[in-house]
């Protein structure tokens, strides 16, 4: 079946934003006498932000609502992608790319807040078709809402969307909602043996991802 869309994650693919994400959670967990770990982070990681404010009012027993919590670690977050995103090697090049060739959007856990600040970067204003935060369909990865409302905004088949992640949850997203799935893993997140079995195509990096990726997709 012919590909006819490119669908992008955000954090730890277009933009090197987990280890910043790690560190806004620490602090708030050294506030309350508690530590949070890189398990803690993998389980957050590609959610909706009420997934991850309810783990983390679970996991270190605050005395804070959902939106307080969102509110102390996305303030964090934007105060330094005002200062600069950062974007990882090829990751605008790679958009800019696609964009040329194919319906092109992203699907994100990320907060509307950061969302808003990647996309019209200069980089990647006027690149994409569509955007889609999981926030705005109630679950986050590995749930596939939010990759399937994407497909339905673009007015494509998931069938002939690619979708392009890095994490765990994001590549069985992606593969439960019956899209084509190229994973280029974090160095600093592996993925396991079991969880790369979702992917169609693992890359080595954004760079890789070319016309000869996607007409390897296009023959399977």
């Amino acid at each position: 079946m012919t590909i006819e869309a490119i669908i992008f994650d955000i954090d730890g693919l277009l933009v090197d934003s987990e280890p910043t994400w790690d560190q806004a959670r620490v602090r708030l967990a050294e506030k309350v006498g508690k530590t949070w770990n890189q398990q803690d982070h993998l389980k957050v990681m590609g959610v909706s932000s009420f997934e991850w404010s309810q783990y983390m009012i679970e996991r270190l027993g605050l005395s804070m609502t959902n939106q307080e919590v969102q509110t102390e670690i996305i303030q964090q977050m934007v105060a330094i992608y005002k200062k600069e995103i950062p974007f990882r090697p090829f990751a605008v090049k790679a958009v800019r790319w696609a964009a040329q060739k194919y319906a092109v959007a992203l699907a994100s856990g990320s907060p509307s807040q950061l969302i808003e600040i990647v996309t019209q970067s200069p980089g990647l204003e006027g690149y994409l078709n569509i955007v889609v935060s999981a926030d705005e369909v109630g679950a986050g990865k590995p749930d596939p809402s939010v990759y399937l409302e994407t497909a339905r905004r673009l007015n494509i088949a998931p069938e002939k969307c690619v979708c392009v992640e890095d994490s765990a949850f994001g590549v069985l997203a992606g593969h439960r909602a019956n899209m084509h799935v190229i994973n280029i893993p974090d160095a600093k997140f592996p993925l396991s043996p079991e969880q790369s079995e979702y992917a169609d195509l693992v890359l080595g990096s954004l760079r890789e991802l070319n016309d000869e990726a996607i007409s390897k997709l296009n023959s399977k």
